[in-house]
């Protein structure tokens, strides 16, 4: 492997060998588009190396691939993958598109457009378009979603507590105006003492 994006390829040399002895030798790998092929007493056989696959219960078929540049130049402009989204037991058959931040999200599982062959080099040889998906498994989906409704519900029970205070207050009746108490006798003479000339 020389770069982060790259991995190494397996292939295998494989020979078959049949009650009256070896049926030849054949190769396998991952880079081949098509499985290898041959006939023994009539019937037809397919060898492929391929990943461990994981099967559920529904389908997903390519119906197109398409790999849009930019005219005159090499620059990607589109990669999307019209597909056929078919569940095992119910009669639901719809199609969707897949592109860049357009995933595809059915069953807990989301599709992604990773990889693309599907360029008019590719077409013109003769090859079938491929599309490759990366599937991703989430089972913590729900908690930012949890996490938001928390956090506005909080926000919504602050603004409303202090919009009640604030209301009451204003509805609340203003204190009467504070009078001054009568002057008693003894202020009177206190104040009949200031007043009076000396001599």
């Amino acid at each position: 492997m020389t770069t982060t994006d790259s991995r190494n390829v397996p292939a295998a040399e494989i020979e078959l060998i049949g009650p009256q002895g070896s049926l030849g030798k054949r190769w396998v790998s991952e880079w081949f588009m098509e499985p290898e092929t041959f006939e023994h007493d009539g019937k037809r056989y397919q060898l492929a190396l391929r990943l461990a696959r994981y099967y559920k219960p529904f389908a997903i078929t390519l119906l197109e691939a398409r790999h849009d540049k930019y005219k005159g130049t090499e620059i990607p402009r589109n990669f999307s993958s019209r597909v056929r989204l078919r569940p095992a037991g119910t009669t639901e058959d719809r199609e969707t598109l897949i592109y860049m931040n357009n995933p595809l999200r059915y069953g807990g599982f989301t599709f992604y457009q990773y990889q693309m062959a599907a360029d008019e080099a590719l077409r013109r040889q003769g090859q079938r378009a491929t599309s490759t998906l990366q599937v991703v498994r989430n089972p913590g989906w729900l908690v930012p979603y949890i996490a938001c409704i928390l956090v506005g519900l909080g926000l919504t029970w602050q603004f409303t507590a202090h919009l009640l205070g604030f209301v009451r207050q204003r509805r609340r009746p203003a204190p009467p105006p504070a009078t001054s108490a009568p002057p008693t006798a003894e202020r009177r003479a206190r104040r009949s003492r200031e007043l009076a000339p000396t001599a």
